[in-house]
């Protein structure tokens, strides 16, 4: 049986943008206060040195690793030299082709185990045992990503400006919610409550806005490090651009340059971005394979730099994302 899953949308070298978001304050203390009240405990995130993604520890088959967060990928990866040494076996009846933001695809395993973020286990979890690349790619720092199935499966929310996960702990709901468990909606975590969609038949989520007034749509990716627009899209909207020195690099260690460009009247709902700096870059198969409700192709990544100044708290299971801080 053939399977295709798709890694994290994209990975960036370090590029320093300046990113303004109108209309989002400062986060207060009240939304760790409302998710310690609905019953939900921290699990603390790290950055490791040179990357401005969060990855945190946790355990596969008991064994503690450490895997990158990646709400742009749909599995849970782990490398396969790691894998083995903890007793996760591919399963030879299973052949996995995952592909970077760039196309290039790669050929993984497939195995089952237990994971575990903070006091939540997920058991008979499914995992994708990854090859060990001999060059660097935008994982290969860490044991693997950790992806939206695991997210799912944990009930697993990350807020971006307290660097932690938040997850069910013994008190949630009293204690009766069998995995998986969802959210929904709830006052106090955000300024704003934004519904996200998915990509088609892919789980990946989709923010959808408008840019001078014409539709656009996002998908939100924790793994990527800035945020970054087709140049497919871009182009349509005759905007300056430059070129810079940066390169992206994707899940499969592929490259390519990136321009720089601002956007104006960058709208979601009713949050105005009013100026937003982002690079530019060829993404082609990520809109032949990411489509709106609307079979739209996606327009672009919002990364972790759009992720950091809106303070976002994503809740993957419910679909949603939070900005600002919670009113008082």
């Amino acid at each position: 049986m053939n399977q295709i899953l798709f890694k994290s949308v994209a990975s960036f070298l370090a590029c320093f943008l300046l990113t303004q978001c109108s209309g989002v304050s400062g986060l207060s203390r009240s939304r760790a206060g409302e998710l310690g009240r609905l019953g939900y405990e921290p699990v603390p995130l790290q950055k490791v040195i040179g990357d401005s993604r969060y990855s945190g520890v946790f355990k596969v088959n008991g064994s503690p690793m450490r895997f990158l967060i990646d709400s742009g990928a749909n599995s849970t990866d782990v490398d396969q030299n790691l894998a083995a040494s903890v007793g996760l076996r591919p399963n030879g009846s299973v052949k996995v082709i995952t592909r970077g933001a760039l196309g290039r695809e790669v050929a993984s395993g497939r195995g089952v185990g237990t994971l575990q973020i903070g006091s939540m286990i997920a058991r008979q979890f499914p995992y994708t045992i990854a090859p060990s690349h001999d060059r660097k790619t935008s994982t290969s720092s860490y044991a693997g990503q950790v992806g939206l199935d695991a997210l799912s499966a944990t009930g697993a929310l990350i807020d971006i400006p307290s660097a932690r996960m938040w997850i069910p702990g013994p008190r949630f709901q009293g204690g009766q919610t069998p995995l998986p468990v969802t959210l929904g909606p709830r006052e106090g975590l955000g300024d704003k409550i934004i519904q996200l969609g998915t990509a088609s038949r892919l789980p990946h989520l989709i923010l959808h806005g408008s840019l001078q007034g014409r539709p656009v749509t996002w998908v939100v990716d924790t793994g990527a490090e800035i945020s970054v627009m087709a140049e497919e899209s871009f182009d349509r909207f005759d905007l300056p651009s430059h070129p810079t020195n940066s390169r992206m690099i994707d899940a499969s260690g592929d490259r390519v340059a990136l321009r720089h460009a601002r956007l104006r009247d960058l709208r979601f709902g009713d949050v105005n971005v009013s100026v937003f700096d982002l690079s530019v870059a060829p993404l082609g198969t990520v809109r032949r394979h990411f489509r709106d409700s609307n079979g739209r192709p996606v327009d672009g990544i919002l990364g972790m730099d759009f992720l950091t100044i809106g303070r976002a708290l994503l809740d993957s299971g419910s679909g949603l994302i939070y900005l600002g801080s919670p009113k008082r």
